[in-house]
């Protein structure tokens, strides 16, 4: 009896350790340096003429993933995405309830930030990685429009749902890998994607330490979703640091 109890316990012991082992967290701080290009607003203005700033704008994500097989794995991601510009209206031009009248010089300040919970599985774990889910992305940002006349801010507080997909690669015995990771959705009209591609090198094999450069891209076509009508591509290089504890 004292040697079963000591062989369970010892069992125990090491499927413990196992999942311990198993048990991981991905970390990821990045950033991105996005052109605009599109239209916004009623009457679909051209985001151009607002000569709209590149400015850096951080990413973060953080993944938790276990050895359950029913229960899916947990990601947070947060994007601080805001660009200002100014532009001399040559017609009036209608944004939200306001409309602009001709010969005016109009501020704009465009804030997309958003945060992504998303669960997913693992299909595949090996040489080739697979990662199938579901995202909930909750914005948090709006337009602001401002002359010497008037103004107008339009909010983009609405929540949307989204597949997940992630596919890496990893070439053996290099420390590189080749990653495709995104977003997608269409709903009441409404389509947006968000797609990145990158290359990573763990260049410290032994912290799990790696280095990442590639581009992503976020498309926005609005209708539906709160009070912000846009048609938007937002799209440029990015490159970040991960961490795999």
């Amino acid at each position: 009896m004292k040697k079963t109890a000591l062989a369970l316990c010892v069992a125990l012991a090491s499927g413990a350790a196992s999942a311990d082992t198993i048990l991981g967290v991905d970390a990821t701080a990045g950033m991105w340096q996005p052109d605009y290009s599109g239209n916004i607003g009623i009457d679909d203005y051209n985001i151009d003429n607002f000569n709209v700033a590149k400015d850096n704008n951080t990413f973060l994500q953080v993944a938790l993933e276990h050895p359950i097989p029913l229960i899916p794995n947990v990601m947070l991601a947060h994007s601080s995405i805001s660009t200002d510009g100014t532009s001399m209206l040559s017609s009036s031009v209608t944004f939200g309830d306001q409309t602009f009248a001709a010969d005016q010089e109009v501020n704009a300040s465009l804030d997309l930030t958003h945060t992504d919970a998303t669960l997913y599985y693992e299909i595949l774990d090996n040489w080739v990685n697979l990662d199938l889910g579901l995202t909930a992305r909750q914005y948090k940002g709006d337009l602001q429009l401002t002359s010497d006349m008037q103004s107008e801010d339009i909010e983009l507080n609405g929540v949307l749902p989204m597949a997940y997909a992630m596919a890496r690669f990893d070439l053996p015995f290099t420390g590189w890998s080749i990653i495709a990771q995104g977003n997608g959705t269409g709903y009441k009209g409404d389509t947006l994607t968000d797609l990145t591609a990158k290359v990573r090198w763990n260049f410290a094999p032994v912290l799990d330490f790696a280095v990442e450069a590639g581009y992503r891209s976020m498309s926005l076509k609005l209708k539906e979703l709160d009070d912000l009508q846009s048609d938007l591509t937002i799209q440029g290089p990015y490159l970040g640091l991960n961490l795999h504890l």
